[in-house]
């Protein structure tokens, strides 16, 4: 088995020649790369639902665009995806998948946890792969068990059986049926098959040999062919996390790739999604959950179609009620991604203004806060960092005033990462 080459691109970064860069490393040919590169972008098309390819060639340079994580592009070789809003600086892999489970799960990895996941110059497989292994032995203590009607053959009566069986039995015994509380459950096979899929995978030996061995901790079973959002049983809750994570990697989340395997491992999130996200827990966890009111319905006007009216409704990101000295105040929170990250000019697009605008009418609120994370350019510095948030352009239309706000995001996965950014987010508001 060839090593695993592994490389590494920033969404919305200058673009570059990469299909060429894999093509020198990997000993493939340039035509082969590429081909690589747009095949694993039509399957992240399709997986998340996009309406286009989440990468674009110019001038025989590539760049990709709203997606960040894992993808496999073949066997051997490995392809990062870094947020913008991250870029290349040390821990961006915690970060980002701290940041992709809260996103997706709704809560968040135990940072102590994490943090001992992480290594220097580690990659997001193995980041994912210990993290799994971690999650897995934590619960170990109560294995994850279920009641199931399991089948099989012995000539020691235990279970139910037909009386007419009993006649003539077979080789191994009578046909019964017994119920057991076993760990051979969808559930296991789940996490099995992830860990077995995901080790191949880890260019690190270590990880590797402990993800195989979790794999034969569990019973062998078949590889599921369906895989749903399940909720687990109470009692076994505390295995919640190990399976949603699981499940993820057999996803894939639309960036895998085998040839023999439609479920291969992978990891791709759509990173406005990611942002929306913490910009909603973080107001959450600022101001009391009651005055946060989050995508809700106001309307703004009727549509007549076919000769039907219908009310034309806005769903802001937020709408945040803050109780301060000064007395209480409303205000619109819209969380931006793409348009801050993609452009050089640190501006309020028209777009945003007019959308700014039709919130603040159909809400009756005159304050609108866009909040955009701040791209990470070249080195690192103290701006990219969590704690960090500033204004940086203002404008007033019809009486409504829109701020354009930006937040640091690096080491959030760190100690009181995530307190820190929803501090730095209400004391700017």
């Amino acid at each position: 088995m060839r090593p695993w080459q592994r490389f590494t691109a920033i969404e919305y970064a200058k673009p570059s020649a990469l299909h060429e860069e894999i093509a020198r490393r990997s000993n493939v040919s340039v035509a082969t790369a590429r081909e690589l590169l747009l095949r694993a972008g039509d399957r992240v098309r399709g997986t998340l639902g996009l309406e286009s390819v989440p990468l674009s060639f110019n001038a025989d340079r590539l760049q990709f665009q709203n997606v960040a994580g894992l993808l496999v592009l073949a066997s051997g070789i490995e392809l990062e995806i870094a947020p913008k809003f991250l870029g290349s600086a040390p821990g961006w892999r915690e970060d980002f998948f701290l940041l992709a489970m809260l996103s997706h799960h709704g809560r968040l990895l135990d940072n102590e946890g994490l943090r001992s996941s992480a290594q220097a110059n580690s990659d997001l497989a193995s980041l994912i792969g210990r993290s799994l292994i971690e999650m897995y032995w934590k619960n170990q203590r109560r294995p994850l068990r279920t009641y199931r009607r399991l089948h099989h053959e012995d000539f020691a009566l235990e279970g139910d059986f037909d009386p007419e069986d009993l006649s003539v039995p077979s080789e191994e015994g009578f046909p019964q049926s017994v119920t057991s509380f076993t760990r051979e459950n969808p559930y296991n096979a789940i996490i099995r098959a992830a860990a077995a899929g995901l080790a191949p995978v880890v260019p690190e030996v270590e990880t590797r040999l402990r993800l195989e061995r979790l794999a034969q901790h569990l019973p062998h079973q078949p590889r599921p062919s369906r895989l749903q959002d399940r909720r687990l049983p109470s009692r076994s809750k505390a295995w919640q996390p190990t399976f949603d994570l699981s499940l993820d990697i057999l996803r894939g989340l639309g960036g895998a790739y085998d040839p023999k395997n439609a479920l291969a491992p992978g990891y791709i999130m759509q990173t406005w999604q990611v942002w929306e996200q913490l910009i909603s827990l973080s107001l959450r966890n600022a101001f009391s959950p009651k005055n946060v009111q989050l995508q809700s319905s106001n309307k703004l006007g009727t549509r007549t179609q076919d000769g039907v009216i219908r009310a034309l409704n806005v769903f802001p990101d937020a709408i945040v009620s803050i109780v301060g000295t000064a007395g209480d105040r409303r205000i619109i929170v819209d969380a931006k991604y793409k348009g801050h990250a993609d452009r050089s000019s640190k501006s309020i697009s028209n777009a945003d203004i007019y959308e700014s605008l039709a919130f603040a009418r159909a809400t009756g609120i005159s304050e609108v806060a866009l909040v955009y994370p701040r791209p990470v350019e070249g080195a690192l510095s103290s701006s990219d960092e969590v704690g960090y948030a500033a204004e940086f352009a203002r404008a007033v239309a019809d009486g409504v005033q829109i701020r354009a706000i930006e937040l640091g995001v690096c080491g959030i996965s760190g100690r009181r990462g995530l307190g820190r950014f929803s501090e730095a987010l209400a004391k700017i508001l």
